[in-house]
């Protein structure tokens, strides 16, 4: 039960990314704006573009990772995973409530799911451990 509690954690998790990386990558203007980015009179600087961008690439091999780990890893690698997925979840969610922007429906959404996926990985990792 802990095995498939993580892998459907990671697999939900994988299409989150999937879809955060595409917009980053097709459209990092709207991510900064969903988010209340300040910007100044000409627009978004390039470099803030072109890192917009990188994120999403980065995004885009965790999100081919997550589905192959929840389906080919056995339970001690999972149990593994999912403590590492708390602690990246929780950065993600701290780094968003500090992000220098007003707060906005883009930060409290994705606050919700970084605290969601948090929530989802401690809950996965509920249950009877083995020593194995």
């Amino acid at each position: 039960m802990l095995a498939r509690r993580l892998a459907l954690t990671l697999r939900m998790g994988a299409i989150v990314f999937a879809l955060s990386a595409l917009a980053l990558i097709a459209a990092p203007e709207f991510f900064l704006e969903f988010l209340k980015i300040e910007k100044d009179e000409s627009g978004y600087a390039e470099e803030i573009i072109w890192a917009m961008r990188m994120i999403g690439v980065c995004l885009l091999i965790a999100s081919v990772m997550m589905p192959l780990v929840a389906a080919f890893a056995p339970e001690r690698a999972l149990r593994q995973v999912g403590v590492l997925m708390v602690g990246i979840c929780s950065l993600l969610t701290l780094l968003t409530f500090l992000t220098p922007a007003p707060w906005g429906i883009g930060k409290v959404v994705y606050l919700l799911v970084g605290a969601f996926f948090t929530v989802g990985y401690v809950y996965g990792l509920r249950g009877r451990r083995r020593h194995s």
